[in-house]
Formats: C-alpha cells, structure tokens, sequence
C-alpha cells in the first residue's frame, strides 16, 4: 500500500510539468499501466488541482473579489499610475508618480492577488518598518509601504533606470577585475540589509540593476525583504505555481532553500545566491543550467540544488565549446585561447566556499565574501583557501615584482658566468662522445631501414588480401542485386549475407543490404544495417541515403540518425542531390537552416522552369515537370515549412500534388499543418481528411496484394507516416495508433523471403 501512495504522488506531481491537457492524459494513462484504480486516483487529484474553487489552495472564508489590474490614471493613495512596466513572481511594478508631501517619480509594486491573505497582511505590516531602515547607496530605497482598499500590499520603492548586473556587464564587456569589482559593492549591500535584519532571499540578476552615475556604473539591489514581507506559505499547488512565474529563480536557490523550511533561513542563504552570481559572471552560465532545473520534476528539482556539487568556474570554461567560448571571451575582452587560463585558481576556491552544501562552511557574512574578492584584486592571499609556503610566496612575488626582478638579474648574472666558466670543460667531454654518439645513430638508421623494409611487405601483403576481399564483395553485390531484380529474395539475402562476412567494414554492403530490408518493408532490419553503415562511415554523396534518415528517426536509431544529420547538415554542396539529401532531416532542424535548404530549391526549380520556357519540346518540359520536379517541389514546401514561410510552403506543396512524380499525394498531411498555421482550422481537417484516406487506400492495397511495403517507393512510404503522425498531433491534438495492417505488411515480406 506504501508503494502504492507513492506512485501515485510521483505520477501526479510529474503530470503538472505538461502544459498540454492531451499530453497530460496520455502520460498518466501510460504511467499507470493498465491499473484503472490507480488511474482513477491522480485524475481525480489533478481536476482538484485545476479546479478554480480549490477549497484548499482558495479557502471560502479568504476569498475576495478578484482585484483588477491598475490603469495609467488610477491612484493608489498619494501616488498616481502611469505605466505597467514589469510583473514578476507576487508583483505587479508600475512607474507612479508621487503627489504629497514631495512630488517625485517612483517604482510601485503591488502584490498580486490571491497572496493578500490576512496573514501575510500582519507579516507586511511587520516587515516594512525594518525594510524602510535600509539606507545604502547600493539598495533601492524603499520610500513608503501600504495596502490598497482591495488588501494588496504595495512598496514604493526608488525608480532605477537600468539593466540587469550580467546583461550590463556582458554589453559593456566589462573585463574580469571590473565585474569583481560591481560584486564588491553588491556584496557591501547585502551586508548593510543583513545588519538591519533584512534576508533577500531572490538575489539574481533582474534583481541587481546597474545604472550609470557620473560616468561609472553603480549597481542597485531591488526587492530587498519583499520576499520576508510577503512570507507566501507553500502549498502543493503554489510550489508550482510561483516556479512558472518565478523563472530561474531556482538556479540561485540555496540548498536550504530548496529544503521547503522557510523558518531554517538566514543570512547565509543569500552568501550562496552571490556566489551564483559570481559564478556567472565568471563563465556566463550559471552552476546548474536554468533548462535542466526547469524540465526536472519537482523533487529532482530539489535533489540536484541539495546534492549535486557543481563544476568548479575553471572546468566549466574549459568544456565549453567553440562557439560559446568566443562569446563568453568577447564579453570579457579576451581571445578564445587565453579563457582557460584567465580564471585563476584563487577564484575558484572563492565561488566554491560561498556555494559550499554546508553553510557553516560558507562565508560568515557578505562583508566577509567581499574582503575576500577585494584580496584577490589587491593579489594578497584569500582566507578561502588554505595557505601554504608557495601559495604566500606567489602573492608575495606579485606584490613585490621590482625588488624581486632585480634579485632575479643578479642571480641570472651569476649563473651565466658559472656556466660560461664550466662549458669548455663540457665541450671536451662532447667531442669525446661524438663518435660514440655517431656509431649508435649509424645503428640505429640501419634498423629502422630493416624496420621500414618490413612494414612495407606488411603492407603490401594486407593491400592484396584487402583487394581480393573487395573483389569477391564486388562480385557478391552484383549476385545480390541481380537476384533481388528476379525477385529471389532468399538468394539475394543470402549474397548480402556472406558480402558483410568478407567485408565487414565495407558501408556499401550494408547500405544495399539496408536498401532491400526496406524495399520489402523489414524496417528494423534494414535500419540496423543503415546504423551499421552509418557508424563505418558513408559519404553523404551516396545516393543510397535517400530515406534513410527518415527511416532511422522513425525507428529511433538516435545515434546514428544525430551522426547522419551531422554530416548532411555540414555539407556546402549546392547540387540537387545534396540539397534534397539535406531536405530529408525531420527533426530538429534550425529555422535558419531550413530557410537555406528553401532558398536553394527555389533556385533549382527557377533554373528548371526557365530551361523548360525556352525550349518547345513537349517531352522535355514533360520530364521536368515530372519527377524530379515533383520531387523538388515537394521539398521547397517542406523547408519552406520548416522556416516558417507557411504560404509559400502551401503553394509549394500544392503544386507538387498536381505534377506525377512517384510520391504523389504524400503531402497530404504538411498541408494540413500549413493551413492550421495559418489557422484555417477547416482546411487543416480537410486536408488530414484526405491524407487519411490515402493511406486507408495504400495499407488496403499493400494487405490484398499481400506485400510487404506500400504501393509507393518506400523512401515515400516511411516519410508519409512520419509527416500524417505530425499532422494528427497538429491538427487532431494526438498520437494516432500504430496500425496493425502496417505489421501484418512485415509478415507477408517475411513470407515472401521464405518462399
């Protein structure tokens, strides 16, 4: 029964992560396996969790009329509303102007509804007295603290015209010492609220704001003790909800927070949010990426801020890859080469101590953090590691480089002469070992000449058993083609078979080998033969490769299907075949690739239409109005799609169903999508209508001819059901069932073999 419970809270708690209420279904039907009880169970929790009237989440006796939002013209006591210019995580921040006793322009935030419980009412009206003690010239001001006459808080705060601190710092390129430098005085901020009682408990970036005064840029902490003063108890519910509002606030929250023990927080919990910042303004990411917190569930979420122990400034910067390691080195004036060595070790133990699990280990104070930093500018030795002899000697030398330059000739001097009086005695010892020398190197030669010699019949000898072993796979390829053309399938495998013993490294046998698995319908066969050709090694000019990606996506054949990509996508080539090769990726394609591939079809099928306008020959504009015209026309409407030129994608694909080329009619289905893009919702139906019934006529054909693979070429046949698939979750809003005609298509192949 324990088991039980606890499956049915994980399921639960995974299915909030899906936005999409049809995805949402679908997963919990998968993850309860068949158990209807279960089943019953977390749906039954999740409509009381979207429930509107949650008696839990919204008790009766708190609930008010939903306030609206504030117009420009509404006051708000003695302050006046003149634009909404931000809404975070529990607040609305407008720009008001002030009426009495002085007239001036602030910042108003006021708490969202739904957080102006009676509760927090009393913990505002505690908390604002400390907060408005705060005076630093690093701390936005709070000038005033109230509640409307719908019982939202507000704070009215000093209005700080700026940009977040690594927005500021990476468009200023500000170098290393600079940017240590803002996080000095932030720190000095932090230790100044820390003094009056005051836990930010949200420092990050959006919430440091940099602005210029005469001339130098001054950093200002915003929202200090907000987050106190609202005290916003956590239910499962709002968990979540203030993760959707609060984006990447959990990239800078401290493992204690991360706990859900809000009366276990002190001051430390903010040294751990500075060393997130000072880690990011090291490397430009932050310790734990924001797109891994975000997509974990809610208790992985957790696990990882608690448990897992970052990589130190130094390895991050020295992983990255080359395109993030120019960015991060032009943000900071730097080459690429020098930014593995630019981060100093002394950096390192610093970031780490402030990010320590164990807050006792942390940094006492903020004020403390920022003496350490001031240390490591001023190259005097930082408290946060442990000294050592050569460690001091090191700060010493850089504090001291005259006196110990000077030193340094002096010795050099001394040196030189001592060597200079023992070289001639040197020189005698050399040229009595020279001959010696001489007769070892003349051996030496000697051998590596018999050495080479032998390589050499090594070579030749593996040369002309690799030649007699591509012979006889020549010869076997040509077998298995001829008697896949007479359609003696066992012959033909069996060919195939003995051509990948000879050879087994050779990419041909196993693209042939792959190409008539999946002529005859036997997918999984053919693409272990296509990963296996992938992972040798086969050029992309290779016109076997049509379909192929296709066929590898569709069976989830990652590895070799991301190889592939890889290749096709790397490829400058501006022919038609590499252009139509580069057309057969299906997933995860740029939109800026696709509008590349768009662009070159485009060009092919303008130089097609203008070579078929001058001439007369009716056959000749037949043939380029036939298949390969079709077949361009077929992936300009998909690349256009891609790129989101949904229009152009639509005449495209149109037109390539009124040409006869082999794949008429496939697209079908990228014509329902690039009408639901456009959102002509009826349109979309009738075209997913229609890319139904074809593949009702082709499966009904392929059972009552009792054949392995569809009436069309196969390359068609597998890219038709991956794009109607696409469509049914597009138009349709699921997965469309796998069809058990396609299955019993494989078992007539297999007949056909065995025959």
């Amino acid at each position: 029964m324990k088991s039980h419970f606890r499956s049915e809270k994980s399921i639960f708690f995974d299915a909030l992560d899906i936005e999409s209420p049809a995805e949402r279904t679908a997963f919990v039907e998968h993850a309860c396996h068949g158990d209807e009880s279960l089943l019953a169970s977390v749906s039954h929790l999740l409509r009381e969790h979207e429930r509107e009237n949650n008696p839990i989440d919204d008790p009766i006796v708190a609930r008010q009329p939903a306030p609206r939002f504030h117009q420009p013209g509404d006051s708000i006591g003695q302050y006046e509303i003149l634009e909404l210019i931000g809404e975070g995580g529990f607040g609305l921040v407008y720009v008001a102007d002030q009426q009495a006793p002085i007239r001036r322009r602030v910042a108003l935030k006021i708490i969202k509804p739904g957080m102006e419980s009676q509760e927090v009412i009393s913990r505002f009206e505690a908390e604002r007295q400390a907060i408005a003690m705060m005076d630093h010239p690093n701390i936005a001001k709070v000038f005033d603290a109230g509640v409307t006459e719908t019982a939202q808080p507000y704070f009215v705060m000093e209005l700080v015209r700026g940009v977040p601190l690594t927005e500021y710092c990476d468009k200023h390129q500000l170098d290393t010492s600079a940017r240590l430098e803002l996080l000095v005085t932030i720190c000095h901020a932090v230790q100044h609220a820390h003094q009056k009682g005051i836990i930010h408990r949200d420092l990050k970036p959006s919430n440091i704001l940099v602005t210029l005064q005469d001339g130098h840029p001054l950093a200002k902490v915003i929202d200090f003790g907000v987050a106190k003063a609202i005290g916003q108890s956590l239910s499962v519910k709002t968990i979540y909800t203030r993760f959707a509002s609060m984006v990447g606030t959990p990239t800078y929250m401290s493992p204690e927070q991360a706990a859900m023990s809000a009366g276990d927080i002190d001051t430390r919990s903010d040294i751990y949010s500075l060393g997130v910042l000072l880690y990011e303004l090291l490397t430009g990411s932050t310790p734990f990426e924001p797109d891994r917190l975000q997509n974990a569930g809610f208790d992985e979420l957790r696990r990882i801020i608690r448990e897992e122990e970052p990589p130190r400034p130094s390895t991050r910067l020295s992983t990255l890859n080359n395109r993030q390691a120019t960015t991060v080195a032009t943000n900071r004036r730097l080459v690429p080469e020098m930014l593995p060595t630019a981060m100093r070790r002394d950096l390192d133990w610093i970031v780490m101590k402030a990010l320590d699990k164990d807050r006792n280990r942390r940094y006492s104070t903020a004020g403390a953090m920022a003496e350490d930093v001031s240390r490591f500018l001023m190259d005097q030795p930082v408290e946060a590691r442990p000294p050592s002899a050569r460690y001091r000697f090191s700060k010493f030398a850089r504090r001291n480089r005259v006196a110990i330059f000077t030193a340094s000739i002096v010795a050099c001097v001394l040196i030189i002469g001592t060597a200079v009086s023992v070289w001639q005695a040197r020189e005698a010892i050399k040229e009595r070992d020279e001959k010696q020398v001489a007769l070892a190197e003349a051996r030496a030669a000697e051998q590596e000449a018999r050495d080479a010699e032998q390589a050499a019949k090594d070579a030749r000898h593996e040369l002309e058993g690799f030649n007699r072993r591509l012979n006889e796979t020549t010869v076997l390829l040509a077998s298995g083609r001829a008697s896949a053309d007479g359609r003696r399938w066992s012959e033909a495998f069996q060919a195939y078979t003995e051509a990948t013993e000879v050879l087994p490294d050779y990419f041909l046998v196993w693209l042939e080998r792959g190409g008539l698995n999946a002529k005859l319908g036997r997918w999984e066969s053919a693409t272990t033969d296509f990963a296996r050709a992938v992972e040798i090694g086969c050029p992309i000019e290779q016109t076997q490769l049509s379909g192929v990606p296709q066929l590898l996506f569709y069976a989830e054949q990652n590895a070799a299907y991301r190889k592939l990509c890889q290749e096709l996508r790397s490829s400058s080539r501006d022919d038609p075949m590499a252009v139509s090769a580069r057309g057969q990726l299906v997933d995860d394609l740029p939109a800026e690739t696709a509008a590349e591939i768009a662009e070159r079809v485009e060009r092919m099928l303008g130089a097609m239409e203008e070579k078929t306008n001058s001439t007369d020959s009716s056959d000749k504009k037949h043939r380029y109005a036939g298949m390969f015209y079709g077949v361009n026309l077929y992936v300009g409407g998909w690349a256009h799609l891609r790129a989101g030129n949904n229009e152009q994608a639509l005449r495209r694909l149109e037109e390539s169903n009124q040409t006869n080329w082999f794949g008429r009619g496939i697209a079908h289905p990228l014509i329902a999508i690039a009408h639901h893009r456009l959102g002509r919702a009826e349109d979309a139906l009738h075209s997913f209508n229609e890319s139904k019934e074809l593949l009702e006529q082709l499966l009904t054909e392929s059972v009552e001819k009792s054949t392995g693979s569809a009436s069309i070429p196969w390359v068609d046949w597998i890219e038709f059901l991956l794009h109607h698939r696409e469509a049914s979750i597009v138009v349709k809003g699921h997965t469309p069932a796998v069809d058990q005609r396609i299955l019993q298509m494989q078992g007539f192949a297999e007949a056909a073999i065995e025959e």
